[in-house]
């Protein structure tokens, strides 16, 4: 487990949840020092664990890293919440925990006793949690959906950064909607479980995929979108975007105070020109004259490699960067400096700590649970003796 000196040390959560969007959630918790145990199917496990696209065709028990990313520093116990005896089992973990955190669909809580309803009478002080695709109101609300659909595509962030004359929708990047909401979901929990410490009633605690599009694309929703019309875009200013080097890399330039960096930026680029250019003498020569000085700076930022760029600028004072891609990212400086990508006890798999910290960050993370390796460590926990857990195991309840 992660962090038992950490601000949630004590706290118990119980997880019933597959995929990235709640595990996500709940590794944010355990990395804060919260035991979290997960309940998964004895047989079939959380189908993330095979994923093919995380690596080879696993089993349902393997653990990959993309699994390991979602799952880190939790407890597995496998629990066939069908089999008579189950929803007992599952209870008994219930029972003594601070949360409980599903993705399941109403009609699958209910059919299982899992309802908020349903716990809050075996717990009254027990934060529900539950994350889902479309919000827990409206016609659509127990509708599945994943964040391809709920976050990317219904939730207007692929639009949003697609061009309009694209063949096709920009594509999304894996779980990028999952662990966007993710974030949210577990700052939600937080909350609630800090009202209960101040001798509030247990708060249920929602986030959904559709909820985390809207809140990334704000600006452009309270500024009433990013098209003047259908197909068309409001064009970036011309110290605002990318420009391709001469390797075919690309810097990124976000000069909005451009009289406060203009003369610098000039100078670092060596291009003294531009600076004396009467078109582009003030900010409102630059924004009168936009398109003409994007393609005075394309000339100028394609001489020279990306590399060579981030020398040049490396003591320019204003907001710019290299634009990279995610194995650079891996090892950017930056990254190593701050811990952000950890190596895994016990293993040669990174992983990415939470996007946040409390106190001093860990260097080195927990690993995440095979299919049911806590079982009979958390039975025996719950008060189960050896007997009941062979029964239990001789009916195919648990793992």
């Amino acid at each position: 487990m992660t962090g038992t000196n950490g601000p949630l040390s004590g706290i118990k959560v119980v997880e019933l949840a597959q995929w990235v969007f709640v595990p996500s959630a709940a590794a944010i918790l355990a990395e804060l020092g919260a035991d979290v145990i997960r309940i998964e199917h004895p047989k079939h496990g959380d189908p993330y664990h095979a994923l093919t696209t995380a690596g080879a065709a696993n089993s349902a028990g393997a653990l990959s890293a993309r699994s390991a990313q979602a799952n880190r520093g939790k407890r597995s116990i496998g629990i066939d919440l069908g089999a008579p005896g189950g929803r007992d089992v599952a209870y008994s973990l219930i029972r003594e925990a601070d949360v409980f955190m599903t993705s399941l669909r109403v009609g699958a809580l209910v059919k299982h006793g899992m309802s908020q309803q349903d716990l809050a009478e075996i717990n009254p002080r027990l934060v529900y949690a539950r994350g889902d695709a479309f919000g827990p109101a409206g016609a659509d609300s127990d509708k599945p959906g994943y964040d391809i659909t709920a976050f990317w595509a219904r939730g207007g962030v692929g639009e949003l950064v697609t061009e309009p004359d694209a063949p096709q929708l920009a594509r999304q990047p894996p779980s990028f909607g999952d662990r966007i909401a993710s974030v949210g979901l577990a700052a939600g929990v937080m909350a609630s479980l800090l009202g209960l410490e101040r001798g509030c009633e247990p708060q249920p605690v929602g986030a959904s995929l559709i909820g985390a599009a809207a809140w990334v694309t704000a600006s452009e929703i309270v500024s009433g979108g990013p098209a003047k019309g259908p197909g068309q875009r409001v064009a970036m200013p011309p110290l605002t975007g990318s420009y391709r080097c001469a390797d075919g890399k690309w810097i990124m330039l976000n000069l909005m105070q451009s009289e406060r960096f203009w003369d610098d930026f000039c100078k670092c680029i060596g291009a003294p020109e531009l600076r004396s250019d009467e078109r582009f003498f003030n900010v409102q020569g630059r924004d009168g004259n936009g398109a003409e000085l994007r393609l005075e700076l394309e000339a100028v930022l394609g001489r020279c490699t990306r590399d060579e760029w981030s020398a040049a600028l490396a003591d320019f004072d204003g907001p710019w960067a290299p634009v990279q891609d995610v194995s650079e990212l891996a090892s950017d400086p930056q990254m190593e400096a701050n811990g952000f990508v950890c190596p895994v006890e016990g293993s040669d798999m990174r992983l990415v700590r939470s996007p946040f910290t409390v106190g001093v960050p860990q260097r080195i993370l927990p690993r995440g649970p095979e299919l049911g390796e806590h079982t009979e460590e958390l039975l025996l926990e719950s008060g189960c003796s050896w007997d009941q857990i062979v029964r239990l195991k001789d009916a195919g309840v648990i793992t």
